[in-house]
């Protein structure tokens, strides 16, 4: 019993540093003794129904128990009212646990829409013992997914959906899409019988649960356990999880060929890169001049996907995929670990002369239209967000550019031609940010954009800008590394990308846990003075006094232990009250994200509202930390 104990910790996990240290913990256990480490997942896996159980029983003993007491003493009045507090607390109880699931968004299709496709699921069923699947939904995403959702809470009664993307059936042969399938599917049949897959499936659940009493303001008996029990299981049920997808790429591949399940993976990825590239690097610019989505989004990415690539992208998009870790961020091994389990060597593949948009046969066409319109409603509220963020930009790029040259400082200049680049045209962006490093040669930023764009067109002379800014900059060196990899593997020269390999994966990590101590604020987390030029401080007062939501606005630098030279501030800020009626009302979100794309800063920041930060009084009080309003401004 002592050994399973050290292996429990009643502090909740609350930072990615907590989580890896768990997942380490666990995974050196699972590797010593898996029938162990099995044996005591099942048995955490029950603690939730055994708190839940418990809490029922101790709440009813002890009604119960004062009904005996009111019987004894013959008080009948009080027994029909307790009798109506037992059924009103029970049925509060159940309701915390009856979980209203949201059926997946997309376009269901019916096995008589699609028999073709039907008819592979259910050979596939068949031969991995697997449960037939009658909610089938397509959607737009480069993806496939199994979604279960219990019709009764705890209870279960699982309904599963397979959601299939429009896209992957667009950028894979049918076998491989056939590979893709059985991979879902395996995950309802599991590799140690019903009980892996209960565990795959409640691992959702219970966090799910742990979430909901979060944010809810019932359940006082159950939220500081699942507070703690949801993102512990989690954390303990992860090497679990990643073992389920090393076995569902085995079980796919039994079906339908190691090869074809390795080729499906290599596909996804790096059509993943040639999406990103061709369609979701266009999207914001097209939110500058629409104000609604495109009416045809779906098919304009099949457009991007039949269009395909040339090898030398292929060979860069490739390569980068393969240079990819596996992280606790996600369940899902890279794409190299799962080649090497398949024991596959990647080799350069072309594209499937039949794509598995044949399974749909006939209701092709009318399924991609019924998916434009379902995608452009889906898109219609963050694409109206992205608009007016697109034009708060444009204004303030309109400014900038009517200000004379001499009188923009560095930070106005940069944001110039940062915005100039995600806005407007490449090109001038690349001049601007080249003529920046003339005056400044030591700034970094600028030297990674001359050097990001130039190896872009394929020069060799931004490979010394990217490889200053690295070296100057901790922030830019895994950005920077990717780029140069990817560079030289499309030049075919695997041999001078390999060093940027190892110092990207050397440097990822530790930048990683960076970032977390940046975003996560402790009793402890120190603050100093922000020590920025007066220059700098008057040109953000003028940038916050646009905005007449704004009463006051504090800034601090924040004291780091990792990456120190790279400095991180804290913008604090207050609302003042605001008539909708006369002005246009943003809210604390809304105005974050104005301020954000408008505001021409130095360094990496945050914006904070003063209901936000537990800090704020120690925060207010640093020597210089109020910078708007001020006297002088």
């Amino acid at each position: 019993m002592q050994r399973w104990f050290q292996w429990i910790s009643f502090r909740k996990i609350s930072t990615p540093e907590e989580f890896d240290a768990l997942v380490y913990r666990v995974e050196t256990m699972a590797q010593r003794n898996p029938s162990f480490y099995r044996s005591r997942l099942r048995l955490l896996a029950c603690l939730g129904y055994i708190y839940i159980l418990a809490v029922f029983v101790l709440l009813f003993a002890g009604l119960w128990g004062i009904r005996l007491y009111l019987t004894a003493i013959q008080d009948q009045d009080m027994i029909e009212s307790l009798n109506y507090v037992t059924i009103l607390v029970g049925f509060s109880l159940l309701r915390l646990f009856f979980v209203r699931f949201d059926r997946p968004k997309g376009i269901p299709m019916t096995r008589k829409q699609v028999p073709e496709l039907f008819a592979m699921l259910d050979e596939l069923a068949l031969a991995m013992k697997a449960p037939k699947l009658n909610n089938v939904i397509l959607n737009g995403k480069l993806n496939a997914a199994i979604v279960q959702r219990p019709r009764f809470g705890l209870i279960g009664w699982q309904s599963n959906y397979l959601l299939i993307g429009l896209p992957l059936l667009q950028a894979l042969s049918p076998q491989q899409c056939k590979a893709v399938l059985a991979h879902e599917l395996a995950h309802l049949c599991g590799d140690d019988g019903r009980a892996s897959a209960w565990i795959y499936r409640i691992r959702r659940m219970w966090y799910d649960l742990a979430e909901r009493f979060e944010h809810s303001s019932g359940g006082f008996l159950f939220d500081r356990f699942f507070r703690w029990y949801g993102p512990f299981f989690r954390a303990f049920s992860f090497v679990h999880a990643r073992a389920q997808e090393y076995e569902a790429d085995r079980r796919a591949a039994g079906i339908v060929g190691a090869h074809h399940q390795a080729e499906a993976l290599i596909w996804l990825y790096v059509y993943d890169h040639l999406l990103l590239k061709e369609y979701w690097s266009t999207h914001y610019r097209r939110t500058l001049h629409q104000s609604e989505p495109d009416d045809d989004s779906i098919s304009q990415i099949l457009q991007v996907l039949r269009s395909g690539m040339s090898l030398d992208q292929y060979r860069r998009w490739l390569a980068l995929c393969l240079a990819q870790q596996t992280t606790n961020a996600s369940t899902h091994p890279c794409l190299s670990e799962r080649l090497e389990r398949l024991a596959y060597s990647p080799v350069e593949l072309l594209p499937p002369k039949l794509n598995a948009t044949v399974l749909l046969g006939d209701t092709f066409p009318d399924l991609t239209a019924q998916l434009n319109q379902f995608q452009k409603q889906e898109e219609t509220e963050e694409w109206v967000d992205d608009h007016d963020y697109s034009q708060h930009q444009l204004a303030g790029l309109h400014r900038l550019n009517q200000r004379p040259e001499h009188l923009l400082t560095l930070e106005e200049q940069m944001k110039r031609a940062s915005t100039t680049w995600q806005l407007q045209d490449r090109q001038q962006a690349l001049s601007m940010f080249q003529s920046i490093i003339v005056e400044n040669p030591h700034q970094a930023n600028a030297r990674y954009w001359v050097g990001y764009l130039l190896t872009e067109e394929g020069q060799a002379d931004g490979v010394t800008h990217l490889e200053y800014a690295m070296d100057h900059d901790p922030s830019l060196v895994t950005s920077a590394c990717r780029q140069l990899y990817g560079y030289y593997h499309q030049r075919q020269q695997p041999d001078l990308a390999e060093p940027y390999k190892r110092r990207w994966q050397q440097h990822q990590k530790a930048w990683k846990m960076a970032l977390t101590e940046r975003s996560q604020f402790a009793q402890n987390t120190q603050f100093k003075p922000h020590g920025l030029p007066e220059a700098e401080i008057r040109q953000l007062t003028e940038h916050f006094s646009s905005y007449p939501e704004i009463k006051t606005v504090y800034l601090v630098q924040r004291v780091l232990e990792r990456f120190p030279e790279c400095p991180y501030y804290i913008f604090g800020m207050t609302r003042r009250p605001f008539n909708r009626k006369e002005h246009e009302y943003f809210s604390n979100h809304k105005l974050k994200g104005v301020i954000n794309v408008a505001i021409a800063f130095s360094s990496d920041y945050a914006l904070y509202f003063h209901d936000e930060l537990v800090h704020w009084d120690r925060l207010k009080r640093l020597p210089g930390a109020k910078i708007y309003p001020q006297s002088w401004s």
